[in-house]
């Protein structure tokens, strides 16, 4: 039986990261919403790199199922020409109700593209692996969508994944968050140092689906990559204290997964 296809571009924000240490900057965005290769027992997943700093884009934008906009150590407000580009077509990406989602950068450009604002946190970096606690609303969303591939069978518990205690645990490294969101999204949560940790914003066109979503920390990232980025802040002259107490919060796994399959039936539904 043939399965439905699922085209996802994917706009890299950050070239020089994806051969920092020979590590593959787009395929860590691949992997990640292919789930690892479970999600392509259900689709056949397609996926494209664009590159936003190459001006890049879909010849037809509006054919593609989905959008991720990946993160970047650009700034979301700067006034570079690639970047006033970007947010224009986020804009129009997202008055056609495309689907949407970005991580990090991606998340702070689109919050700046549709009325919202970036700013340099007061706090300083949020590094190293933090749990953001989930508004309720957020978390019944992200619960349903998890599961969306058993709603219908109420009996089969055991493939059933669960956010615990509302919270999720992602690795982080930036110095930027958003301090306004768009009047139209909701908040996902927050955590110590930065109170808007994602966005979400229900589908005008199909109400109880959704057509935007974000988060500041990367769900994308392995250990390995998370440790490589955080030990090079030193070359941007970082504290090394702030850097070593970062690597010391670093577990060995986050929620990868669980983000993993949440965006996939995102994308799908």
């Amino acid at each position: 039986m043939l399965r439905p296809t699922l085209k996802i571009a994917i706009v890299v924000t950050d070239e020089s990261l994806e051969y920092l240490n020979k590590e593959d900057f787009f395929k860590l965005y691949d992997n990640f919403i292919r789930g690892y290769g479970e999600n392509e027992n259900e689709y056949e997943i397609i996926t494209q790199r664009f590159s936003s700093f190459d001006k890049e884009w879909p010849s037809d934008p509006f054919s593609w199922d989905g959008y991720i906009i990946t993160g970047s150590i650009a700034n979301a407000y700067d006034q570079d020409e690639w970047i006033l580009l970007l947010k224009q077509r986020i804009s129009e990406l997202a008055n056609n109700n495309i689907k949407i989602f970005g991580i990090c950068f991606g998340h702070q450009i689109i919050a700046e593209a549709l009325g919202g604002k970036c700013e340099k946190n007061q706090k300083g970096w949020e590094i190293g692996q933090h749990t953001i606690k989930l508004e309720k609303q957020v978390s019944n969303i992200f619960s349903n969508l998890i599961n969306n591939n058993n709603s219908n069978n109420n009996n089969n518990n055991n493939n059933k994944m669960i956010l615990n205690d509302d919270e999720i645990s992602l690795y982080q490294i930036h110095q930027d968050h958003v301090t306004i969101i768009p009047n139209d999204m909701i908040s996902i949560g927050a955590t110590e140092l930065s109170s808007a940790q994602g966005m979400l914003r229900e589908s005008k066109l199909k109400p109880g689906t959704y057509n935007i979503l974000s988060f500041q920390g990367h769900p994308e990232f392995d250990y390995n990559f998370i440790h490589l980025l955080i030990v090079d802040l030193k070359s941007i002259n970082v504290d090394q204290e702030i850097i070593e107490n970062g690597l010391k919060t670093l577990q060995k796994s986050s929620d990868q997964k669980l983000i993993s399959k949440l965006v996939f039936n995102f994308f799908k539904n």
